[in-house]
């Protein structure tokens, strides 16, 4: 089993300035903390008024609704504490998860002083963001040997929520370094449990003898497409060459 980052910790949303929407912990019904660079809506510069961002989140399935706004004070020096990965100035409030919510969708929005309203929607479309630690089980990851093949192979199963209709694999090599990484799409049964497996196409995914591989997940559900990348940490197959 393959270890997950932040499994059972507390949520938290982050909203980077370089429009990076990042997901870490766990989906637990309970306080929330969202995080949200202004650059996403105001430019890098010391303004003489305070300017008030108002954020939007739906939880579904039809769980209503939170809006709450966050003051960027008068003449925080935004061109200084930038930093594109969300380690800058980032507003930042909590909201309430309540039971049952499978997914969020969120929008921001800020009124200027002339009356102008800006949005950050993703044009009109909105966030929809996920948990993959309650969506995707990582069940196998393994770099296995082929005795006589002159390769090995990249062994996968990953079970999921019946719900995600496609579940596609980002891998690569970690040396050479540049090398281009591939993206290999998963095929799904449904077990027992009503719950569905996928996995890579018999006899695995050639591989150099060796190698060592990372890799993500990309699933949809819904029409919209989710990145599970162990919360930034990649995940590393298990060597099972014996």
């Amino acid at each position: 089993m393959l270890l997950r980052a932040n499994q059972g910790r507390r949520p938290q949303i982050t909203f980077t300035s370089d429009f990076h929407e990042l997901v870490e912990g766990d989906l637990i019904a309970g306080p929330c903390v969202l995080r949200y660079d202004p650059l996403r809506l105001v430019s890098a510069e010391t303004y003489p008024h305070d300017h008030h961002v108002s954020a939007h989140v739906r939880f579904h399935p039809n769980l209503g609704s939170w809006d709450g706004v966050m003051t960027l004070p008068a003449g925080v020096p935004l061109a200084v504490l930038a930093d594109p990965a969300g380690q800058g100035f980032m507003l930042e409030t909590v909201f309430t998860i309540p039971n049952g919510c499978q997914e969020l969708e969120a929008w921001f929005s800020c009124t200027h002083d002339d009356g102008t309203v800006h949005w950050d929607s993703k044009m009109g479309r909105n966030y929809w963001l996920r948990f993959p630690l309650k969506d995707l089980e990582i069940r196998r990851a393994a770099n296995v040997k082929k005795t006589g093949t002159g390769h090995d192979a990249l062994e996968l199963e990953i079970g999921s929520a019946a719900a995600i209709e496609r579940v596609d694999v980002r891998w690569r090599f970690t040396h050479p370094s540049g090398v281009p990484r591939k993206t290999t799409t998963l095929a799904a049964h449904s077990d027992r449990n009503g719950r569905k497996i996928w996995n890579t196409p018999p006899g695995g995914i050639p591989i150099a003898e060796g190698a060592t591989v990372v890799f993500d997940v990309v699933y949809t559900i819904g029409g919209h497409q989710f990145t599970d990348d162990n919360q930034g940490n990649w995940y590393l197959v298990e060597n099972d060459r014996k």
